[in-house]
């Protein structure tokens, strides 16, 4: 049928302000909705005026039932009978295929609206960077992109049935007024009345929806901790206890489940029972009239087939509020996601410095020179990692890099040339290779497995690099993962590499290998290494003392362990 296929509308970028919309989407739920609905204005005009031809010319078709019965069957004229039933046939036709065309369009444009709000989030996600974890919770993140995107778009395709349903019931009101006023105001206020009912429940529906929302984020983020800490915690013996804990967690959203039912089986319950009370009242009323002579046989059929139409609309009615209802708490939620507050950008973006400059924290007093490998030994490991954070600019700070605050540089520039790299990054699902190639590194992925000591890595997979790993690379031991962390850092070549106990998970012998090839593979470069071993204290060119958070001394190795007790009770404890 190829008169019914959908033109294309193309999905413009979502912040595009090029139809005249604002840059920014608004940040409350109902305008947001509104928005999403209406970026695609030439999408959305031709989605609801289909539905409304389509299922306003639904209710109107028992209007060639008047015709055929006193014009046919009364007057036993079948040209007439042949005429009136033909039209009905072809009226059929036409509103079966405005259907069809009507459903295109609005899937077009959920589609559209989905696509946009999946735009919008991960904008905000890349945007926040690593604030996010600091912000949002791993539930609420999760939850917006599994749950929230497709209430919303499901929200924005309940308007065109709306619209449509609205336009039948007012055709079916001016139907009857036009055969009997009588009959015309038992719709138009058994359609009030039933909107005096709804109105309530519908709020009593959304403060319900809200709480199951809100429990549905908190076990989302119960379950992520499972899946990332299951380890730990059968480590410590925890399970019993998280088990406990989930359990609650279960059952609260269990009952919040049940309470956002009691509203909405009123709500079917008004969609299914409301036709029916009209229909009784309607063919009561029109049945009497008959008797009386006012209205005609065909007259009261007609009647009766209007009634009978609204029992579709009445019920798609229904069923689209409670789709607007979920989508509007979804917006919410995605309203959230995009209020949460950003690091401000730079007023004034100011170009880096010159290669081989170095990094300095004024915080801590740590100092990474351009071209030494340097040791940060500390028996506090949060509050070196801390240090390092402010050098790669993820948190707020008078840090500089070179004779430039870190504040004040482009955050792409200073994230190419300053790689903060922890011990457990993530591991992104894909080749091996891809893996360890991340930003720019594919032509360095060998070198960078050797320097990491990550061979027997290689050649343990069946497929070499070629092989394929999952997110966080499940499959492989702790040691093997860390390798490839250090492996990727490697490979992405900054000028100043940060690395947070980068060897805790290996043993001594495959550390002294990987501490000798980094110290080949990155001469010349500005390396720091936070660890409390020996063979990285011992080799290091610089060592810095940490207590407290600060810089209490710098040194050789064996200049800090003659100097220093404190220093050297720690590097003893490790070597113990």
């Amino acid at each position: 049928m190829r008169f019914l296929r959908a033109p294309e509308f193309p999905l413009a970028d979502p912040l595009d302000g090029s139809r005249g919309d604002p840059a920014e989407p608004p940040r409350t739920p109902w305008r947001l909705l509104a928005w999403l609905a209406s970026r695609n204005g030439g999408l959305a005009i031709s989605a609801l005026i289909t539905s409304g031809l389509a299922l306003g010319s639904l209710p109107v078709l028992p209007y060639f039932l008047t015709g055929a019965v006193d014009s046919g069957l009364r007057e036993r004229d079948w040209g007439a009978l042949a005429f009136w039933s033909g039209a009905m046939v072809i009226a059929g036709f036409l509103t079966a295929g405005l259907i069809v065309w009507s459903h295109r369009l609005t899937v077009y444009w959920r589609m559209d609206a989905s696509y946009r709000t999946l735009q919008l989030a991960t904008r905000k996600v890349n945007r926040l960077g690593d604030d996010l974890r600091r912000r949002l919770t791993t539930g609420e993140v999760v939850s917006v992109g599994a749950t929230d995107i497709n209430r919303i778009s499901w929200a924005v395709d309940s308007l065109s049935p709306t619209a449509g349903c609205l336009v039948g019931l007012i055709a079916v009101g001016v139907l009857l007024f036009n055969t009997s006023v009588a009959l015309g105001l038992t719709i138009f206020i058994g359609v009030f009345v039933v909107g005096l009912v709804t109105g309530p429940v519908l709020n009593k529906l959304q403060d319900r929806q809200e709480d199951y929302r809100e429990r549905v984020g908190d076990i989302t983020g119960r379950a992520s901790d499972i899946v990332s800490g299951l380890r730990v915690l059968r480590g410590i013996g925890g399970e019993a206890r998280f088990t406990a804990s989930y359990r609650r967690d279960s059952e609260a959203l269990r009952e919040a489940g049940y309470k956002v039912a009691a509203p909405q089986a009123w709500l079917n319950a008004l969609g299914e029972g409301t036709p029916a009370i009209l229909l009784g009242v309607v063919i009561w009323i029109a049945a009497r009239q008959v008797a009386a002579g006012d209205l005609t046989p065909g007259q009261m059929v007609a009647a009766f087939g209007y009634t009978s139409a609204l029992l579709l609309p009445v019920h798609w009615l229904i069923g689209c509020t409670y789709r607007i209802i979920e989508g509007r708490v979804a917006a919410g939620k995605v309203c959230e996601l995009l209020n949460t507050p950003e690091r401000e950008a730079p007023a004034e973006v100011r170009p880096g410095p010159a290669a081989g400059a170095g990094l300095h924290d004024p915080e801590s007093g740590l100092t990474v020179e351009g071209g030494e490998l340097l040791a940060v030994a500390s028996a506090e490991s949060d509050l070196v990692a801390r240090a390092f954070d402010r050098l790669g600019g993820y948190t707020e700070s008078e840090a500089r890099f070179g004779d430039v605050p870190v504040a004040g540089l482009d955050r792409d520039e200073l994230h190419r040339r300053v790689l903060v790299a922890d011990h457990d990054a993530y591991l992104f699902a894909g080749t091996l290779a891809a893996a360890i190639a991340a930003r720019d590194g594919a032509d360095r992925v060998e070198a960078a497995i050797e320097a990491a000591s990550a061979a027997d890595v290689v050649e343990s997979l069946p497929n070499g690099l070629d092989s394929a790993l999952d997110n966080q690379a499940r499959t492989l031991s702790g040691g093997q993962r860390q390798r490839l962390r250090l492996a990727r850092a490697i490979a992405a070549a900054p000028e100043a590499l940060l690395l947070h106990e980068p060897t805790s998970a290996v043993d001594s012998h495959t550390e002294a290998r990987i501490v000798d090839r980094l110290a080949e593979a990155r001469a010349g470069l500005a390396t720091a290494v936070a660890t409390t071993s020996p063979l990285w204290l011992g080799r290091a060119d610089r060592v810095a003392f940490v207590q407290g958070g600060k810089v209490i001394a710098t040194g050789t190795h064996h200049e800090l362990a003659a100097e220093h007790p404190d220093y050297r009770a720690l590097v003893s404890r490790e070597e113990a």
